[in-house]
């Protein structure tokens, strides 16, 4: 090689070097302590051999991989104050990291997607109004799966590291609630449109399996508004059937003295399905429909009762109902018959002709005991053997959790949430917004103060004692537990007495820790708009979440909106 053949060379060479960067060079960036291990953040996608975790020399986690991820989740029981060194072998090498002492469970995000644009009258919540406009739903399966319903007019079923599986569009309305099968083979999805129905889609394909429209039952009409249009409102899945319930709302008018005045009458119907065919083994009423709405349905882990509670249609007492909304009704789970049904009496005070039970009523998983909540704060106790014995309902007690209060002459109330009874008869019950009471119609719209026990999370025992209390700060949605009844997960969107969303997210309380309410909090996860929805695993491992946009402007003339539309997988 002569003299110009070598500087050609170390030229071209040097060329090619500069101009062909290195391969980027992973490594873990993050390890977070979660309540069953942790969590690992590599900072790119590696083809992942295996994992290792050591105490020292000791080693307390071993698992094989065998797949390409950034982001995954290692179960181990930790020991606070102890550092532990993870090891992750791929093909290009070992990738090794002594974390920091653990100390406290963390918040771990395994994976996000965003979800569609939903249509334009339901897009954005406002700050200074009660309503957080996404009115969705998440569920997760005992393997991890995350089952979504959209008001993007979308199921979606992501795994468990939250690739998305399948999705499906609906025509119309919007999805507004899911529920897998105990066995996982089956998504239920309920919606609300114009047929109000319900889907059965098999859960690794999507396929749908069958469908029923809710409209032939409570009626159609011509709203194109998803609030008032037919629309599947709970689903339970036990054993080999479904339980569903559904409502529609429509604008209707009574006369009060010389007045024609506006209020919403309800259309509703309980029904009970083969998980698998979609046979219709049962309906209530038998024929035509409830003037309620039954907003959820409980079911006992056996199957033996259900439990519902009537929402809205009396116009404040107004309005006589052959089926009131002031009552708990409990069923045959078999049959569908009416065992018994109670009237929760209405107290005047600040103008409260008639209460609802609405979504809040539970039945205790051995079947032993039935609660529910009143909307003006009322919690109230049963004993079911002594009721199904009786045939008539054997209250045990009944608590004014919440009373309704004047304030600066301005009547409030906090409403009444939702209830959850254990097999010993203590419950957990949640205290919702604060709301101008009927007496002060015209008044206010938006009340200038909050009620004490607003947004609040209280636990009685058997006898109707206050075990521990935690105050919220905001509205607390869509409370679930994981199926041992450790682990209490809600989402939080915003206070809009006080006008912040501050404390907006996702809540996680470990309930078999010592201590009140503030002891029992494992973590927060903190969301940059509102928290719209949660679900979590039968285990508590997976949590699934749905954020909402906010306008956190309260002036109608400008906007400033925070936050995306999306779901998170956290644990």
């Amino acid at each position: 090689m002569n003299f110009l053949t070598k500087i050609i060379y170390i030229l071209f060479l040097t060329f090619f070097l500069c101009g062909c960067p290195a391969r980027e060079r992973i490594v873990i960036e993050k390890i977070v302590p979660t309540r069953m291990g942790a969590g690992i953040k590599l900072s790119g996608s590696v083809a992942i051999e295996s994992i290792s975790v050591k105490d020292g020399n000791r080693l307390v986690f071993q698992e094989n991989i065998g797949e390409k991820l950034d982001t995954f989740l290692v179960d181990f029981t930790w020991e606070n104050g102890k550092s532990y060194t993870f090891e992750v072998k791929s093909a290009d090498g070992t990738l090794i990291s002594k974390s920091d002492p653990f100390d406290a469970p963390l918040a771990f995000e395994v994976a996000e997607d965003d979800l569609g644009k939903p249509r334009g009258e339901v897009d954005v919540a406002e700050i200074n109004e009660w309503s957080k406009k996404l009115y969705e739903d998440v569920d997760i399966s005992a393997s991890g799966k995350i089952g979504v319903a959209g008001f993007d007019q979308t199921v979606r079923v992501y795994d468990k590291r939250g690739r998305l599986i399948w999705k499906h569009k609906i025509p119309t309305g919007v999805v507004k609630c899911v529920k897998f099968s105990s066995t996982e083979d089956y998504l239920f999805a309920g919606e609300a449109s114009p047929d109000g129905n319900i889907y059965c889609f098999c859960a690794k394909t999507g396929k749908l399996c069958w469908k029923y429209g809710a409209a032939k039952d409570v009626g159609a009409n011509s709203e194109t508004y998803y609030g008032h249009q037919p629309k599947i409102c709970s689903i339970v899945c036990v054993g080999e059937k479904v339980y569903v319930s559904a409502a529609k709302t429509s604008e209707d008018y009574i006369t009060v003295g010389s007045r024609k005045v506006k209020y919403w009458s309800k259309k509703g119907v309980i029904y009970t399905f083969d998980l698998k065919t979609g046979k219709l083994l049962w309906k209530f009423p038998a024929t035509g429909a409830m003037d309620t709405s039954p907003l959820k349905v409980s079911v006992d882990a056996n199957g033996k009762y259900l439990s519902f509670g009537g929402w809205g249609g009396s116009a404040n007492g107004r309005v006589e109902q052959r089926y009131p909304e002031n009552t708990l009704y409990l069923l045959d789970a078999v049959s569908g018959a009416l065992i018994w049904s109670y009237s929760v009496p209405s107290v005047e005070k600040q103008g409260f002709q008639s209460v609802s039970i609405g979504g809040n009523s539970h039945i205790s998983p051995n079947g032993k005991y039935a609660a529910c909540c009143s909307s003006d704060g009322r919690f109230f106790l049963f004993d079911m053997a002594k009721s199904v014995e009786q045939k008539k309902p054997h209250l045990i007690y009944t608590k004014a959790v919440s009373t309704p209060l004047s304030v600066s002459g301005i009547p409030i109330y906090a409403y009444g949430g939702k209830v959850f009874v254990d097999d010993e008869g203590s419950a957990l019950l949640t205290i919702g917004r604060t709301y101008v009471a009927p007496a002060g119609k015209g008044m206010t719209s938006v009340p200038e103060v909050k009620h004490p026990r607003e947004n609040s999370i209280i636990k009685l025992d058997r006898n109707g004692n206050t075990s521990w209390l935690w105050p919220a700060m905001g509205a607390i949605e869509t409370p679930v537990l994981s199926k041992n009844g450790r682990y209490l997960v809600v989402a939080m969107c915003h206070n809009y007495v006080e006008r912040s969303n501050e404390m907006a997210g996702i809540y996680c309380f470990d309930l078999k820790r010592q201590g009140g309410g503030a002891n029992k909090l494992v973590w927060h996860y903190k969301m940059e708009g509102l928290g719209v929805a949660c679900g979590i695993s039968p285990c508590g491992k997976y949590i699934g979440a749905i954020e909402g946009p906010v306008d956190i402007d309260p002036r109608m003339e400008y906007q400033n909106i925070v936050g995306k539309h999306r779901v998170c997988i956290l644990s």
